[in-house]
Protein backbone atom coordinates (compact mmCIF):
# COMPACT_ATOMS: atom_id res chain seq x y z
CA UNK A 1 0.00 0.00 0.00
CA UNK A 2 2.65 2.36 0.53
CA UNK A 3 4.57 1.72 -2.33
CA UNK A 4 1.42 1.89 -4.35
CA UNK A 5 0.63 5.70 -2.43
CA UNK A 6 3.92 7.08 -3.11
CA UNK A 7 4.17 6.01 -6.53
CA UNK A 8 7.15 3.51 -5.97
CA UNK A 9 7.81 -0.28 -7.75
CA UNK A 10 7.68 -3.04 -4.88
CA UNK A 11 10.81 -5.23 -5.03
CA UNK A 12 10.10 -8.37 -3.38
CA UNK A 13 13.22 -11.18 -2.42
CA UNK A 14 12.34 -14.66 -2.81
CA UNK A 15 15.52 -15.73 -0.82
CA UNK A 16 18.15 -14.08 1.47
CA UNK A 17 21.79 -15.79 1.50
CA UNK A 18 23.53 -16.60 4.74
CA UNK A 19 24.78 -13.31 6.32
CA UNK A 20 27.92 -13.24 8.49
CA UNK A 21 31.21 -14.15 8.89
CA UNK A 22 32.29 -17.70 8.60
CA UNK A 23 32.06 -20.30 11.20
CA UNK A 24 35.61 -20.28 13.19
CA UNK A 25 36.69 -16.43 11.50
CA UNK A 26 36.11 -14.82 15.03
CA UNK A 27 38.02 -17.76 17.13
CA UNK A 28 40.61 -17.20 14.91
CA UNK A 29 41.02 -13.68 14.27
CA UNK A 30 41.07 -13.72 18.79
CA UNK A 31 44.61 -16.18 18.34
CA UNK A 32 45.92 -13.52 16.02
CA UNK A 33 44.92 -10.59 18.11
CA UNK A 34 46.86 -12.60 21.11
CA UNK A 35 49.56 -13.19 19.31
CA UNK A 36 50.19 -9.54 18.54
CA UNK A 37 49.79 -8.98 22.23
CA UNK A 38 52.56 -11.21 22.61
CA UNK A 39 54.63 -10.18 20.06
CA UNK A 40 53.98 -6.31 21.57
CA UNK A 41 55.18 -7.60 24.69
CA UNK A 42 58.67 -8.63 23.85
CA UNK A 43 59.52 -5.91 21.90
CA UNK A 44 58.56 -3.60 24.60
CA UNK A 45 60.79 -5.61 26.95
CA UNK A 46 63.81 -5.51 24.28
CA UNK A 47 63.74 -1.71 24.00
CA UNK A 48 63.65 -1.05 27.98
CA UNK A 49 66.67 -3.77 28.39
CA UNK A 50 68.79 -1.77 25.47
CA UNK A 51 67.91 1.73 27.34
CA UNK A 52 69.52 0.44 30.44
CA UNK A 53 72.44 -0.94 28.82
CA UNK A 54 73.05 2.49 26.91
CA UNK A 55 72.31 4.77 29.98
CA UNK A 56 75.77 5.84 31.88
CA UNK A 57 76.44 4.16 35.86
CA UNK A 58 75.64 6.35 38.87
CA UNK A 59 79.53 5.99 39.92
CA UNK A 60 80.35 7.40 36.02
CA UNK A 61 78.05 10.54 37.29
CA UNK A 62 80.09 10.86 40.64
CA UNK A 63 83.32 11.12 39.07
CA UNK A 64 81.95 13.80 36.51
CA UNK A 65 80.56 15.34 38.92
CA UNK A 66 83.28 15.30 41.30
CA UNK A 67 86.16 16.77 38.16
CA UNK A 68 84.14 19.80 37.93
CA UNK A 69 82.14 18.63 35.40
CA UNK A 70 79.39 21.27 33.55
CA UNK A 71 76.36 19.05 33.91
CA UNK A 72 74.00 20.47 36.68
CA UNK A 73 72.73 18.04 39.26
CA UNK A 74 68.93 18.45 37.84
CA UNK A 75 70.16 17.22 34.85
CA UNK A 76 71.79 14.45 36.64
CA UNK A 77 68.95 13.15 38.22
CA UNK A 78 67.22 13.21 35.23
CA UNK A 79 69.53 11.19 33.33
CA UNK A 80 70.29 8.79 36.33
CA UNK A 81 66.43 8.28 37.49
CA UNK A 82 64.67 5.60 35.85
CA UNK A 83 61.58 7.33 33.93
CA UNK A 84 58.07 6.00 33.06
CA UNK A 85 57.91 4.51 29.21
CA UNK A 86 55.79 6.01 26.72
CA UNK A 87 54.54 5.44 23.19
CA UNK A 88 56.86 7.96 21.49
CA UNK A 89 59.95 6.33 23.40
CA UNK A 90 59.17 3.06 21.38
CA UNK A 91 60.83 3.45 17.78
CA UNK A 92 59.23 0.64 16.68
CA UNK A 93 55.69 2.11 16.17
CA UNK A 94 56.98 4.43 13.71
CA UNK A 95 57.69 1.34 11.37
CA UNK A 96 55.06 -0.76 10.00
CA UNK A 97 54.66 -3.76 11.51
CA UNK A 98 55.82 -6.76 9.85
CA UNK A 99 52.79 -9.18 10.49
CA UNK A 100 49.85 -8.05 8.32
CA UNK A 101 46.33 -7.23 11.12
CA UNK A 102 43.12 -9.58 9.87
CA UNK A 103 40.71 -6.06 8.47
CA UNK A 104 37.19 -6.97 7.46
CA UNK A 105 37.16 -5.74 3.71
CA UNK A 106 33.80 -3.99 2.44
CA UNK A 107 31.49 -5.90 0.25
CA UNK A 108 29.42 -8.62 0.18
CA UNK A 109 30.50 -11.70 2.58
CA UNK A 110 32.19 -14.98 1.22
CA UNK A 111 29.92 -17.03 2.57
CA UNK A 112 27.24 -15.06 0.03
CA UNK A 113 26.24 -17.29 -2.81
CA UNK A 114 27.08 -15.80 -5.97
CA UNK A 115 23.96 -16.63 -8.13
CA UNK A 116 22.59 -14.16 -5.69
CA UNK A 117 21.74 -10.94 -7.92
CA UNK A 118 24.20 -8.38 -6.31
CA UNK A 119 23.36 -5.45 -8.80
CA UNK A 120 20.12 -4.99 -7.39
CA UNK A 121 21.58 -4.59 -3.50
CA UNK A 122 25.42 -1.96 -4.71
CA UNK A 123 27.95 -2.30 -2.20
CA UNK A 124 28.40 0.14 0.67
CA UNK A 125 31.21 2.19 -1.16
CA UNK A 126 28.74 2.56 -3.76
CA UNK A 127 25.86 4.49 -1.44
CA UNK A 128 25.81 8.15 -1.49
CA UNK A 129 25.24 9.44 2.53
CA UNK A 130 22.26 12.11 2.76
CA UNK A 131 24.50 15.26 2.10
CA UNK A 132 23.45 18.28 4.20
CA UNK A 133 21.63 20.98 2.83
CA UNK A 134 23.54 24.58 1.91
CA UNK A 135 21.40 27.54 3.40
CA UNK A 136 22.74 30.64 3.22
CA UNK A 137 26.18 31.76 5.14
CA UNK A 138 26.91 29.64 8.17
CA UNK A 139 23.86 27.47 8.19
CA UNK A 140 23.33 23.57 6.97
CA UNK A 141 20.49 21.43 7.59
CA UNK A 142 22.00 18.02 8.54
CA UNK A 143 19.99 14.87 7.99
CA UNK A 144 18.96 14.60 11.69
CA UNK A 145 18.23 18.67 11.70
CA UNK A 146 15.79 17.57 8.65
CA UNK A 147 13.86 15.00 10.01
CA UNK A 148 13.32 16.93 13.17
CA UNK A 149 12.24 19.92 11.36
CA UNK A 150 9.56 17.29 9.64
CA UNK A 151 9.04 16.22 12.35
CA UNK A 152 8.54 19.40 14.07
CA UNK A 153 5.84 20.95 11.24
CA UNK A 154 3.18 17.52 11.50
CA UNK A 155 3.49 17.74 15.40
CA UNK A 156 3.35 21.27 16.10
CA UNK A 157 2.02 23.14 12.65
CA UNK A 158 -0.15 20.82 11.20
CA UNK A 159 -3.14 20.56 13.52
CA UNK A 160 -3.54 24.38 11.74
CA UNK A 161 -2.23 24.04 8.51
CA UNK A 162 -3.03 20.34 6.83
CA UNK A 163 -2.16 20.98 3.70
CA UNK A 164 0.35 18.40 3.26
CA UNK A 165 -0.37 14.60 2.32
CA UNK A 166 2.30 13.31 5.33
CA UNK A 167 3.85 9.79 3.33
CA UNK A 168 3.38 11.90 0.20
CA UNK A 169 5.85 14.95 1.40
CA UNK A 170 8.42 11.93 2.74
CA UNK A 171 8.08 10.23 -0.30
CA UNK A 172 10.21 12.97 -2.31
CA UNK A 173 11.65 14.91 0.90
CA UNK A 174 14.81 13.99 0.80
CA UNK A 175 15.41 13.79 -2.54
CA UNK A 176 18.75 15.66 -4.46
CA UNK A 177 16.53 16.70 -7.38
CA UNK A 178 13.89 17.95 -6.43
CA UNK A 179 11.98 20.91 -8.08
CA UNK A 180 12.66 24.49 -7.28
CA UNK A 181 9.32 24.86 -5.90
CA UNK A 182 9.63 21.71 -3.51
CA UNK A 183 12.24 23.23 -1.95
CA UNK A 184 11.08 26.64 -1.32
CA UNK A 185 7.80 24.71 0.42
CA UNK A 186 10.35 22.74 2.11
CA UNK A 187 12.02 25.75 3.89
CA UNK A 188 8.68 27.65 4.70
CA UNK A 189 7.69 24.53 6.51
CA UNK A 190 10.92 24.62 8.15
CA UNK A 191 10.35 28.45 8.76
CA UNK A 192 7.08 27.79 10.65
CA UNK A 193 8.11 24.64 12.28
CA UNK A 194 10.94 26.03 13.33
CA UNK A 195 9.33 29.11 14.91
CA UNK A 196 7.27 27.02 17.07
CA UNK A 197 10.52 25.10 18.79
CA UNK A 198 12.57 26.28 21.59
CA UNK A 199 15.05 23.94 19.59
CA UNK A 200 15.73 25.93 16.71
CA UNK A 201 14.72 29.56 17.29
CA UNK A 202 18.69 30.68 16.77
CA UNK A 203 18.18 29.41 12.72
CA UNK A 204 14.56 30.78 12.51
CA UNK A 205 16.01 33.95 11.09
CA UNK A 206 18.02 32.17 8.59
CA UNK A 207 15.72 30.00 7.28
CA UNK A 208 12.91 32.68 6.83
CA UNK A 209 15.64 34.64 4.99
CA UNK A 210 16.54 32.10 2.68
CA UNK A 211 13.07 30.72 2.07
CA UNK A 212 11.95 34.33 0.69
CA UNK A 213 15.24 34.18 -1.09
CA UNK A 214 14.07 31.49 -3.01
CA UNK A 215 10.77 32.24 -3.20
CA UNK A 216 11.59 35.82 -5.07
CA UNK A 217 14.49 34.53 -7.22
CA UNK A 218 11.71 31.77 -8.96
CA UNK A 219 9.46 34.62 -9.44
CA UNK A 220 12.36 36.19 -11.04
CA UNK A 221 13.79 33.39 -13.06
CA UNK A 222 10.05 31.79 -14.26
CA UNK A 223 9.93 32.75 -17.89
CA UNK A 224 6.58 31.06 -18.40
CA UNK A 225 4.97 32.14 -14.80
CA UNK A 226 3.77 28.57 -14.05
CA UNK A 227 1.58 28.37 -10.92
CA UNK A 228 2.42 25.70 -9.06
CA UNK A 229 0.46 24.09 -5.86
CA UNK A 230 3.67 24.12 -4.18
CA UNK A 231 4.22 27.55 -4.45
CA UNK A 232 1.08 28.88 -3.11
CA UNK A 233 1.50 26.14 -0.19
CA UNK A 234 4.91 28.33 0.66
CA UNK A 235 3.56 31.65 0.35
CA UNK A 236 0.68 30.55 2.65
CA UNK A 237 2.79 29.25 5.02
CA UNK A 238 5.28 32.02 5.16
CA UNK A 239 2.41 34.62 5.57
CA UNK A 240 1.68 32.27 9.01
CA UNK A 241 5.05 32.99 10.24
CA UNK A 242 5.36 36.48 8.99
CA UNK A 243 2.02 37.44 10.86
CA UNK A 244 2.76 36.05 14.19
CA UNK A 245 6.62 36.64 14.29
CA UNK A 246 7.69 39.62 11.49
CA UNK A 247 5.79 42.45 10.17
CA UNK A 248 2.31 43.06 9.51
CA UNK A 249 3.18 44.58 6.39
CA UNK A 250 5.22 42.44 5.35
CA UNK A 251 2.41 39.80 5.89
CA UNK A 252 -0.13 41.80 3.83
CA UNK A 253 2.17 40.98 0.95
CA UNK A 254 3.43 37.82 1.46
CA UNK A 255 -0.68 36.86 2.05
CA UNK A 256 -1.24 38.39 -0.93
CA UNK A 257 0.83 36.71 -3.04
CA UNK A 258 -0.50 33.33 -1.76
CA UNK A 259 -4.56 34.41 -2.52
CA UNK A 260 -3.32 35.35 -5.94
CA UNK A 261 -1.88 32.04 -6.44
CA UNK A 262 -4.72 30.10 -5.18
CA UNK A 263 -7.16 32.39 -7.38
CA UNK A 264 -5.17 31.76 -10.37
CA UNK A 265 -5.19 27.90 -9.97
CA UNK A 266 -9.13 28.28 -9.47
CA UNK A 267 -8.72 26.28 -6.62
CA UNK A 268 -12.20 28.12 -5.39
CA UNK A 269 -14.34 26.27 -8.07
CA UNK A 270 -12.17 22.78 -8.18
CA UNK A 271 -15.63 20.72 -7.78
CA UNK A 272 -17.70 23.08 -9.75
CA UNK A 273 -19.17 20.11 -12.41
CA UNK A 274 -19.72 17.81 -8.97
CA UNK A 275 -22.83 17.20 -7.50
CA UNK A 276 -23.64 17.48 -3.90
CA UNK A 277 -22.60 13.66 -2.61
CA UNK A 278 -25.45 11.21 -1.75
CA UNK A 279 -25.25 7.55 -0.51
CA UNK A 280 -25.65 6.16 -3.57
CA UNK A 281 -23.24 8.06 -5.49
CA UNK A 282 -20.42 7.62 -2.74
CA UNK A 283 -20.67 3.78 -2.60
CA UNK A 284 -20.50 3.99 -6.17
CA UNK A 285 -17.59 5.98 -6.37
CA UNK A 286 -15.74 4.07 -3.66
CA UNK A 287 -16.67 0.81 -5.68
CA UNK A 288 -14.33 2.26 -8.78
CA UNK A 289 -11.18 2.44 -6.78
CA UNK A 290 -8.23 0.58 -6.10
CA UNK A 291 -5.32 0.86 -3.57
CA UNK A 292 -3.13 1.50 -5.88
CA UNK A 293 -5.56 3.15 -8.86
CA UNK A 294 -5.48 6.65 -10.50
CA UNK A 295 -8.45 8.03 -9.61
CA UNK A 296 -7.29 7.30 -5.90
CA UNK A 297 -3.44 9.43 -6.57
CA UNK A 298 -6.14 11.91 -8.08
CA UNK A 299 -8.47 11.88 -5.05
CA UNK A 300 -5.04 13.02 -3.16
CA UNK A 301 -3.87 15.69 -5.15
CA UNK A 302 -7.33 17.04 -5.42
CA UNK A 303 -8.07 17.01 -1.47
CA UNK A 304 -4.44 18.70 -0.92
CA UNK A 305 -5.75 21.27 -3.17
CA UNK A 306 -8.90 21.71 -1.25
CA UNK A 307 -7.24 21.99 1.95
CA UNK A 308 -4.67 24.77 0.54
CA UNK A 309 -7.80 26.56 -0.28
CA UNK A 310 -9.50 26.60 3.01
CA UNK A 311 -6.04 27.54 4.80
CA UNK A 312 -6.29 30.34 2.26
CA UNK A 313 -10.06 30.99 3.20
CA UNK A 314 -9.60 31.03 6.88
CA UNK A 315 -6.97 33.36 7.30
CA UNK A 316 -8.57 35.88 4.62
CA UNK A 317 -12.24 35.56 6.99
CA UNK A 318 -10.33 35.43 10.44
CA UNK A 319 -7.71 38.19 9.92
CA UNK A 320 -10.50 40.55 7.98
CA UNK A 321 -12.03 40.64 11.28
CA UNK A 322 -9.10 42.73 13.30
CA UNK A 323 -9.73 45.95 10.89
CA UNK A 324 -12.66 45.11 9.14
CA UNK A 325 -10.35 44.78 5.59
CA UNK A 326 -12.51 43.94 2.78
CA UNK A 327 -12.75 39.57 2.12
CA UNK A 328 -10.59 38.07 -0.87
CA UNK A 329 -12.76 35.22 -1.74
CA UNK A 330 -16.21 35.14 -2.15
CA UNK A 331 -18.85 32.93 -0.80
CA UNK A 332 -20.81 32.92 -4.07
CA UNK A 333 -18.47 32.03 -6.44
CA UNK A 334 -17.12 28.65 -4.37
CA UNK A 335 -17.20 25.41 -5.56
CA UNK A 336 -15.01 22.96 -3.45
CA UNK A 337 -15.89 20.64 -1.13
CA UNK A 338 -14.95 21.11 2.36
CA UNK A 339 -12.10 19.01 3.53
CA UNK A 340 -12.26 15.34 4.27
CA UNK A 341 -11.76 13.94 7.75
CA UNK A 342 -8.34 13.49 8.69
CA UNK A 343 -8.59 9.48 8.45
CA UNK A 344 -9.22 9.29 5.12
CA UNK A 345 -6.84 11.60 3.49
CA UNK A 346 -3.74 9.84 5.79
CA UNK A 347 -4.79 6.63 4.10
CA UNK A 348 -5.84 8.04 0.52
CA UNK A 349 -9.38 6.45 0.98
CA UNK A 350 -11.73 8.91 -1.25
CA UNK A 351 -14.59 10.69 0.53
CA UNK A 352 -16.36 13.20 -1.40
CA UNK A 353 -18.07 15.89 1.45
CA UNK A 354 -20.92 18.70 0.78
CA UNK A 355 -20.05 22.28 -0.41
CA UNK A 356 -19.60 25.00 2.39
CA UNK A 357 -23.18 26.56 1.80
CA UNK A 358 -24.88 23.35 2.09
CA UNK A 359 -23.45 22.21 4.86
CA UNK A 360 -24.03 25.33 7.25
CA UNK A 361 -27.87 25.28 5.60
CA UNK A 362 -28.88 21.60 5.81
CA UNK A 363 -27.43 21.74 10.25
CA UNK A 364 -29.14 18.99 11.86
CA UNK A 365 -28.66 19.37 15.51
CA UNK A 366 -30.88 16.13 15.71
CA UNK A 367 -28.08 13.64 13.98
CA UNK A 368 -25.16 15.75 13.64
CA UNK A 369 -22.25 14.75 11.37
CA UNK A 370 -19.39 13.65 14.27
CA UNK A 371 -17.18 12.63 11.35
CA UNK A 372 -16.11 16.24 10.36
CA UNK A 373 -12.94 17.07 11.06
CA UNK A 374 -11.10 20.27 13.33
CA UNK A 375 -9.78 21.77 10.49
CA UNK A 376 -13.40 21.78 8.83
CA UNK A 377 -15.08 22.90 12.06
CA UNK A 378 -12.70 25.84 11.87
CA UNK A 379 -13.70 26.97 7.56
CA UNK A 380 -17.50 26.51 9.02
CA UNK A 381 -16.72 29.04 11.45
CA UNK A 382 -15.10 31.20 9.60
CA UNK A 383 -17.45 31.35 6.86
CA UNK A 384 -20.10 32.66 9.57
CA UNK A 385 -17.38 35.07 10.55
CA UNK A 386 -17.33 36.09 7.46
CA UNK A 387 -21.03 36.73 7.25
CA UNK A 388 -20.86 38.73 10.31
CA UNK A 389 -17.82 40.88 9.13
CA UNK A 390 -19.97 41.37 5.72
CA UNK A 391 -22.73 42.38 7.59
CA UNK A 392 -21.35 45.28 9.49
CA UNK A 393 -19.90 46.18 6.04
CA UNK A 394 -23.30 46.66 4.38
CA UNK A 395 -25.06 50.47 4.26
CA UNK A 396 -27.26 50.75 6.94
CA UNK A 397 -30.68 50.29 5.89
CA UNK A 398 -32.60 53.31 5.23
CA UNK A 399 -35.77 52.29 3.62
CA UNK A 400 -38.50 50.01 5.12
CA UNK A 401 -37.91 47.43 2.66
CA UNK A 402 -34.33 47.58 3.26
CA UNK A 403 -34.48 47.67 7.28
CA UNK A 404 -36.73 44.16 6.96
CA UNK A 405 -33.91 42.58 4.90
CA UNK A 406 -31.22 43.93 7.36
CA UNK A 407 -33.14 42.41 9.92
CA UNK A 408 -33.92 38.87 8.39
CA UNK A 409 -30.06 39.01 7.68
CA UNK A 410 -29.25 39.54 11.31
CA UNK A 411 -31.70 36.74 12.88
CA UNK A 412 -30.33 34.70 10.23
CA UNK A 413 -26.85 34.99 11.59
CA UNK A 414 -27.60 34.64 14.94
CA UNK A 415 -29.69 31.26 14.38
CA UNK A 416 -26.37 30.20 12.41
CA UNK A 417 -24.33 30.84 15.69
CA UNK A 418 -26.57 28.85 18.10
CA UNK A 419 -26.41 26.24 16.35
CA UNK A 420 -22.75 26.14 15.95
CA UNK A 421 -22.31 26.56 19.92
CA UNK A 422 -24.92 23.74 20.68
CA UNK A 423 -22.79 21.69 17.91
CA UNK A 424 -19.16 22.20 19.66
CA UNK A 425 -21.30 21.37 23.18
CA UNK A 426 -22.17 18.08 21.30
CA UNK A 427 -18.53 17.14 21.31
CA UNK A 428 -17.17 18.15 24.60
CA UNK A 429 -17.47 20.51 27.30
CA UNK A 430 -16.21 24.19 26.39
CA UNK A 431 -13.04 23.10 29.19
CA UNK A 432 -11.67 19.96 27.15
CA UNK A 433 -11.84 20.51 23.31
CA UNK A 434 -8.62 20.05 21.50
CA UNK A 435 -6.76 23.33 20.36
CA UNK A 436 -8.14 23.73 16.89
CA UNK A 437 -11.37 23.21 18.52
CA UNK A 438 -10.72 25.63 21.33
CA UNK A 439 -10.19 28.30 18.93
CA UNK A 440 -12.89 27.58 17.07
CA UNK A 441 -15.55 27.40 19.65
CA UNK A 442 -13.48 31.06 20.95
CA UNK A 443 -14.49 32.41 17.32
CA UNK A 444 -17.94 31.49 17.42
CA UNK A 445 -18.30 33.25 20.94
CA UNK A 446 -16.91 36.07 19.75
CA UNK A 447 -18.90 36.66 16.70
CA UNK A 448 -22.03 36.55 19.15
CA UNK A 449 -20.42 39.37 20.50
CA UNK A 450 -19.50 41.40 17.80
CA UNK A 451 -23.22 41.06 16.36
CA UNK A 452 -24.35 42.37 19.74
CA UNK A 453 -22.20 45.08 19.13
CA UNK A 454 -23.11 46.12 16.08
CA UNK A 455 -27.13 45.86 17.00
CA UNK A 456 -26.68 47.86 19.33
CA UNK A 457 -24.84 50.82 18.30
CA UNK A 458 -26.24 51.36 15.03
CA UNK A 459 -29.73 52.81 14.19
CA UNK A 460 -31.76 51.89 12.05
CA UNK A 461 -34.10 53.77 9.31
CA UNK A 462 -36.18 56.48 10.97
CA UNK A 463 -37.03 57.19 14.97
CA UNK A 464 -39.61 55.10 15.01
CA UNK A 465 -38.80 52.36 13.12
CA UNK A 466 -35.42 52.43 15.11
CA UNK A 467 -37.04 52.18 18.25
CA UNK A 468 -39.01 49.23 17.31
CA UNK A 469 -36.42 47.39 15.57
CA UNK A 470 -33.67 48.09 18.20
CA UNK A 471 -35.91 46.91 20.93
CA UNK A 472 -36.70 43.35 19.23
CA UNK A 473 -33.51 42.52 17.64
CA UNK A 474 -31.76 43.55 20.95
CA UNK A 475 -33.66 41.20 22.96
CA UNK A 476 -32.72 38.08 20.20
CA UNK A 477 -29.07 38.83 20.85
CA UNK A 478 -28.67 39.69 24.59
CA UNK A 479 -29.07 36.94 26.43
CA UNK A 480 -26.89 35.22 24.04
CA UNK A 481 -24.56 37.95 24.30
CA UNK A 482 -24.67 37.13 27.96
CA UNK A 483 -24.18 33.16 28.00
CA UNK A 484 -20.82 34.01 25.58
CA UNK A 485 -19.49 36.72 28.26
CA UNK A 486 -19.67 33.17 30.87
CA UNK A 487 -18.38 30.78 28.69
CA UNK A 488 -15.60 33.01 26.90
CA UNK A 489 -13.10 33.15 30.11
CA UNK A 490 -13.51 29.29 30.29
CA UNK A 491 -12.27 29.09 27.11
CA UNK A 492 -9.39 31.43 27.25
CA UNK A 493 -8.10 29.43 30.34
CA UNK A 494 -8.58 26.35 28.65
CA UNK A 495 -5.99 28.28 25.93
CA UNK A 496 -3.43 27.71 28.54
CA UNK A 497 -3.73 23.46 29.07
CA UNK A 498 -2.52 23.14 25.29
CA UNK A 499 0.78 22.44 24.54
CA UNK A 500 -0.17 24.50 21.20
CA UNK A 501 -2.43 26.85 19.90
CA UNK A 502 -3.66 28.57 16.96
CA UNK A 503 -1.83 31.45 15.42
CA UNK A 504 -4.58 33.34 15.12
CA UNK A 505 -6.14 33.23 18.47
CA UNK A 506 -4.73 36.75 19.68
CA UNK A 507 -6.69 38.20 16.98
CA UNK A 508 -10.28 36.67 19.16
CA UNK A 509 -8.86 37.93 22.51
CA UNK A 510 -7.81 41.57 21.13
CA UNK A 511 -12.15 41.15 19.66
CA UNK A 512 -13.03 40.27 23.21
CA UNK A 513 -10.92 42.91 24.77
CA UNK A 514 -12.56 45.51 22.62
CA UNK A 515 -15.89 44.44 23.07
CA UNK A 516 -14.91 44.60 27.54
CA UNK A 517 -13.92 47.73 27.20
CA UNK A 518 -17.06 49.33 25.19
CA UNK A 519 -19.46 47.44 27.79
CA UNK A 520 -17.91 46.53 31.17
CA UNK A 521 -21.07 46.71 33.14
CA UNK A 522 -22.65 44.69 31.26
CA UNK A 523 -23.05 41.92 33.83
CA UNK A 524 -20.91 39.88 36.71
CA UNK A 525 -18.97 37.78 34.41
CA UNK A 526 -17.75 40.63 31.86
CA UNK A 527 -15.54 41.53 34.67
CA UNK A 528 -13.51 38.89 34.41
CA UNK A 529 -13.60 39.29 30.92
CA UNK A 530 -10.30 41.76 30.63
CA UNK A 531 -8.33 40.00 33.26
CA UNK A 532 -8.14 36.33 31.81
CA UNK A 533 -7.62 38.14 28.56
CA UNK A 534 -4.78 40.01 29.45
CA UNK A 535 -2.92 37.39 31.41
CA UNK A 536 -3.32 34.88 28.13
CA UNK A 537 -1.80 37.57 25.82
CA UNK A 538 1.01 38.10 28.54
CA UNK A 539 2.12 34.46 28.73
CA UNK A 540 2.38 34.10 24.66
CA UNK A 541 4.19 37.39 24.43
CA UNK A 542 7.36 35.74 23.63
CA UNK A 543 5.30 32.80 21.17
CA UNK A 544 3.74 35.07 19.16
CA UNK A 545 3.96 38.86 18.54
CA UNK A 546 0.28 39.51 18.17
CA UNK A 547 0.44 39.27 21.53
CA UNK A 548 2.77 42.00 22.20
CA UNK A 549 1.04 43.98 19.51
CA UNK A 550 -2.23 43.75 20.90
CA UNK A 551 -0.90 44.19 24.55
CA UNK A 552 -0.38 47.60 23.40
CA UNK A 553 -3.21 48.45 21.88
CA UNK A 554 -5.68 47.05 24.80
CA UNK A 555 -3.90 48.78 27.45
CA UNK A 556 -6.28 51.16 29.61
CA UNK A 557 -7.36 54.50 27.53
CA UNK A 558 -5.50 53.12 24.77
CA UNK A 559 -7.04 53.92 21.23
CA UNK A 560 -7.45 50.68 19.94
CA UNK A 561 -9.63 52.16 16.44
CA UNK A 562 -6.41 50.52 14.77
CA UNK A 563 -5.64 47.29 14.61
CA UNK A 564 -1.59 47.25 14.36
CA UNK A 565 1.47 49.67 14.90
Amino acid sequence: MSCATSGKTCIVRDNCPRRGPKKGYLKTLQNKIEDLQARLNEQKEATATETRTCSPSQEEINSDNDNGGSMDSNEVQSTSTATPMTFDDIQLWTQPLEFQFPIMQPGPWDCMENSFPISDFPALENTQEPSPFAMGVGLQITPIMHNDLDQLYFDRAYMFAPILHAHRYRSWSKQPNKSKQKTCLQYAMWTLASSLSSQFQVVVRQLYSETRQLLHTIESEESSHQVSIELAQAWLLLAIYELTCEDYHRWMMSVGMAFRLVQMMRMYELDIHQSPPTTQSQEQYSSQLSPSGQVQDDWIDIETKRRTFWLAYTIDRFTGMVDGLHMFFDDRMIRTFLPAPEANFASGRPREMSFLTDMVRDVDLERPNDDLSSFTETVIVAHICGRVLEHKQRPLARTRDTTVEFCRRHRCINVLLAQRITMLRMHASVEHLDPVLTFTALAVHISVLMLYDFIESKPLGTKAQATQLTKALHAECQQQALDAVADIPLLVVALDQHFQTHPLTPILLLLGARFSQAHPGLNDASGKLMPCIIKTLQGSINLNRLSQNFLQLIAPQSDICGAFT
